[in-house]
């Protein structure tokens, strides 16, 4: 538990007790998940926060860069806890997500926007979604 308090730490996020076992559960999932299988996943383990509880814990994650925000069309939100740069696949069937990584198009993006960066804004981050239906 030590560790995850660091992690908050790291990110200059209060630590409480709350927080932690947000956390907990978002490395056990290690996946995309919604705020719903945030829930469902304390409660297995007898731990019974509100569903706004969970996304406001979840926002301050976000606003502080330890999961990042998958902007897929449609509900629910889903919220990814690999930070690194990727890309996502998005079935619009299942709303099944996979990480996507392709440092060249990554490489890409990143040289195009240096060469024709956005008036008034600092990018921070690049998401690419490739939304579609997955074969198989």
């Amino acid at each position: 538990m030590e560790e995850l308090k660091q992690i908050l730490r790291d990110r200059h996020i209060q630590v409480t007790q709350q927080r932690l076992e947000v956390l907990r559960v978002l490395r056990e999932l290690n996946t995309h998940v919604t705020v719903e299988d945030v829930v469902a996943a304390l409660k297995e383990k007898d731990i019974t926060l509100t569903l706004a509880s969970v996304y406001n814990i979840l926002g301050i994650f976000e606003k502080k860069g330890l999961i990042m925000k998958i902007g897929a069309a449609g509900e629910p939100v889903i919220f990814d806890v690999n930070t690194f740069p990727h890309f996502h696949l998005c079935d619009s069937e299942t709303r099944e997500v996979e990480d996507y990584i392709d440092d060249g198009l990554m490489e890409l993006l990143n040289r195009y926007f240096a060469d024709h960066p956005i008036d008034g804004m600092k990018l921070e981050r690049i998401d690419l979604n490739l939304i579609g239906h997955m074969d198989g």
